[in-house]
């Protein structure tokens, strides 16, 4: 026990000798964000986001960021920094356990000014958010390759900024079986695949308020050792991004062109892809290809009026690999694929200040993406593979009452929400009940309903909702 007590205090006093040495600086900080509040009906499948989120969320979501400048020592500053999360989507029962909902987000450390010749450069290595890139009114992150990794960013390099992250997010993926040249899911093997991002990051000034970034992620799956029993997506997928950011004396606004190449291509609309194939199949679809147009920003028309927008627009396609052609004829398919795919979608949110602390805002968004299936029928015995196409659509109209700290300013935070909102799913949407109980089919006699099925498309919700970041 003495050996104990002693080594506990000689660890002590170095840790209190540490900040002597090292030239710590105290400096912590913290920062967050939430989303809260109480709707007439719970949507299910978070209907409605792709025609903006205002008024179409019924979660509660958290993030607390902490983090400290740890060391400084010269021109040099270590810090380390943590994110815990939580995730709640309904209202079942007051006690929501954070074992079952929580996460840790980030947990990572970082050195800034450790090269005599750039001291704004820092090399960082940990589990981070890096580069997340989104629009905030329809929640959508079009690039996103966050993950444990490693990097350097923000080398001056010309006129410009040079990053360069590797980063690796594990992902599930259905393994396949080879057999006779048939493909068939493979049971009892890892379900997990090992995916691996290399991104390289450029920004510069092109003109007087305005600024491009160029950046390149390579995404690629590490095939399983054990290849005699199966396979998985080894093949890479390339994502090269150009965004052009123009600030100017009304607000600002940015175009974004996205294009992707690879088995993962156009599996995201209006981002990219981030996640393994989870149909395992993908690989057969090496000159897929994919292709996000988006233009959003936010403009001040006068003093008190002004409005967010968003447009965008996805094409992807080249997907053949994954279809057998004889003589030019499509004779078979794999199952569970799509040959190609359209979106578009176009939110706006105005707003009118009221007071110095009271505002109006309207938030109309439409959505609609098209699908083209090739599908297998069997009729009389005989084998078919068609094609069919199938259509999404999601329209919402919200007309909220907010309370914020600055009215005037679009981003002002905390904001507290009373909104009704109008949500039309059109032809395939659905699920908008509470629970998704409007959207069912029952396959079975017993209950006497045999072959029923409901599907409610349109529905009127009403609520309050509290936002804020810091």
């Amino acid at each position: 026990m003495k050996k104990v007590n002693l080594l506990a205090a000689a660890v002590l006093a170095a840790a209190f000798a540490m900040p002597a040495q090292a030239d710590y600086t105290p400096n912590a900080y913290f920062g967050g964000y939430f989303r809260s509040g109480v709707a007439s009906e719970h949507l299910t499948n978070n209907f409605g986001k792709q025609a903006g989120r205002l008024g179409a969320e019924s979660d509660t979501y958290g993030e607390i960021f902490l983090g400290a400048d740890v060391a400084k020592v010269d021109d040099t500053v270590w810090s380390v920094n943590t994110m815990l999360a939580v995730s709640h989507d309904g209202y079942q029962g007051d006690w929501v356990s954070l074992g079952n909902c929580g996460a840790l987000r980030q947990f990572y450390a970082s050195v800034k000014g450790i090269m005599d010749w750039d001291k704004d450069a820092s090399v960082w290595i940990g589990k981070r958010f890096y580069r997340r890139e989104d629009i905030h009114i329809t929640d959508k992150y079009y690039h996103d390759v966050s993950g444990n990794g490693a990097g350097i960013e923000n080398v001056a390099l010309g006129s410009g900024k040079l990053s360069v992250a590797w980063l690796r997010n594990d992902d599930s993926l259905d393994y396949q079986e080879n057999f006779d040249k048939n493909v068939y899911k493979v049971t009892g093997k890892p379900s997990k695949v090992a995916l691996h991002y290399f991104d390289v990051e450029y920004d510069f000034p092109v003109w007087d308020g305005a600024n491009m970034e160029i950046r390149n992620t390579y995404m690629l799956p590490k095939k399983d050792s054990d290849n005699s029993w199966y396979t998985a997506e080894t093949k890479g997928t390339n994502n090269l991004m150009i965004e052009l950011n123009q600030g100017y004396s009304l607000g600002w606004n940015k175009t974004v062109l996205q294009y992707q190449y690879g088995p993962q291509a156009g599996m995201n609309v209006f981002g990219f892809q981030r996640w393994g194939a989870g149909d395992g199949q993908s690989g057969l679809a090496d000159s897929a290809w994919g292709i996000n147009l988006l233009n959003f920003g936010e403009t001040h028309f006068t003093e008190n009026f002004g409005m967010f927008h968003v447009i965008g627009a996805h094409f992807s396609g080249g997907r053949d690999g994954l279809a057998t052609y004889e003589n030019g004829a499509l004779t078979s398919v794999k199952e569970s694929s799509f040959k190609d795919k359209k979106a578009f979608q176009l939110v706006v949110r105005p707003y009118y200040k009221l007071t110095k602390m009271t505002r109006l805002l309207l938030e109309a968004g439409f959505y609609t993406e098209s699908t083209t299936h090739w599908a297998k029928a069997s009729v009389n015995d005989i084998n078919y593979v068609t094609e069919n196409t199938s259509n999404v659509q999601a329209k919402k109209v919200t007309l909220a009452y907010a309370l914020t700290p600055d009215a005037g300013n679009f981003w002002s935070r905390p904001e507290l929400r009373f909104y009704v909102s109008y949500l039309n799913g059109g032809n395939d949407q659905g699920t908008l009940g509470q629970y998704g109980n409007a959207n069912y089919t029952v396959s079975s006699a017993t209950d006497g309903r045999f072959g029923y099925s409901h599907k409610k498309t349109n529905q009127f919700i009403f609520g309050a909702q509290a936002e804020a970041w810091w």
